[in-house]
């Protein structure tokens, strides 16, 4: 049987791409640090997935799977003899995984094994570029010779919801997990090494530029516009924001110039790409997933910063001659969302008081004060200040 190593069992390892790679014929191998999630995989080589709709549910088990400590040499060992990888760790983590993916680098070479392709669920700008130059740095100039040959760092887009599960759920059972049934994984095919592996729902794209902008820009920023304006409304689920008509209106006009921006730099039909913000806007109101506000909208830290949703797809949309007036209101509202659970939202609310909005704008979205679109922010956040 084929293996597959799966680094990181949290909510995308274990409800999407592990179950991807086990449905695909391989044995999964799951690289994890909590020992709960460890034993369990090791008891059972099995576990379920709770497939969630407004049309209903259903249980699916993924079979042929075990794990392993990632704190122990046999994870670079379980690196080094794969035949399939992929990460989904979060963007935080990755730095601190790259020990154990440049020593199973340097033994499959040792050993001459064949290319090694690392599909990248990080849902992160440029992902590719960032864990080759973080792997470099642990790698003779041997192996990265090897590595420019052999090692493929394959950018994904992970377009499933997979919100986390309650404490009493987890205690439970500690390989619980609610997906929604979209399944598709949409992948770089110019970064694969040695032939793309056939997997359940692969989608290969070249250039894949649209696929992870379509997913930032349009996905995660219509998302994150809805958990921001819910806040200031009280609400406490996803589905209620969607369901709210001036929020709806709101984040699909917005994702809708992004989706003109989309067309303008790829050729992709227009209709193609506003068909899927209609088909998002639809899964989003997906009330069985009980996705919430202060999950979507949690860590605005990040959410604000240039290269992520908001401010990244507002300066996408200037770039393309689009003026984000929605996506602006958005980044305002991110700005109000005061969860004082949310230890960033707090040093946000925090640094706005003691320091005011412009220095709020350089620090955490990384433009000066003086550009249009901190000129249009501005306009906005004082406008909401007189009402």
């Amino acid at each position: 049987m084929k293996k597959a190593v799966m680094y990181g069992a949290g909510n995308i390892g274990r409800g999407f791409i592990g179950k991807v790679l086990s449905e695909s014929g391989y044995e999964v191998c799951f690289l994890d640090i909590v020992p709960e999630v460890i034993d369990a995989f090791n008891k059972n080589h099995e576990y379920r997935v709770h497939i969630v709709s407004n049309d209903g549910d259903h249980y699916d088990v993924v079979k042929n799977v075990e794990a392993v400590n990632a704190n122990t040499p046999e994870a670079a060992e379980r690196i080094a003899d794969c035949d399939l990888m992929a990460t989904a760790v979060g963007v935080n983590v990755l730095p601190y995984i790259i020990d154990n993916i440049a020593k199973g680098i340097a033994l499959r070479m040792e050993r001459g094994g064949k290319p090694l392709n690392i599909i990248l669920a990080e849902n992160q700008l440029n992902a590719d570029q960032i864990m080759r130059d973080y792997i470099y740095e642990k790698l003779n100039d041997g192996q990265k010779k090897w590595a420019d040959e052999n090692l493929g760092l394959v950018e994904a887009s992970i377009g499933r919801m997979v919100p986390p599960l309650t404490p009493e759920e987890r205690a439970a059972d500690p390989l619980a997990i609610a997906v929604e049934p979209y399944a598709l994984l949409p992948v770089d095919s110019d970064a694969f090494r040695g032939g793309i592996p056939d997997l359940v729902g692969l989608v290969p794209y070249s250039p894949f530029g649209f696929y992870i902008k379509r997913k930032l820009f349009i996905h995660n920023m219509g998302h994150a516009m809805c958990a921001y304006f819910a806040w200031q409304k009280g609400y406490e689920y996803i589905w209620q924001a969607v369901q709210d008509p001036e929020i709806r209106k709101m984040a699909e006009a917005s994702m809708n110039d992004t989706a003109n921006a989309l067309h303008k730099q790829y050729g992709v039909p227009l209709s193609e790409i506003t068909d899927h913000v209609q088909d998002l806007l639809t899964r989003f109101e997906n009330k069985a997933l009980k996705d919430t506000v202060v999950r979507v909208g949690g860590d605005p830290v990040r959410k604000l910063r240039k290269d992520d949703r908001l401010v990244g797809a507002a300066l996408y949309c200037l770039e393309y001659g689009t003026k984000p007036e929605g996506i602006v209101k958005g980044i305002v509202a991110a700005l109000h969302f005061n969860n004082p659970d949310d230890k960033f939202a707090v040093q946000i609310q925090d640094d706005l008081k003691k320091n005011g909005l412009d220095a709020v704008i350089e620090k955490y979205m990384g433009i000066a004060a003086s550009s249009e679109l901190a000129k249009m922010i501005k306009k906005e956040y004082a406008a909401g200040s007189e009402k």
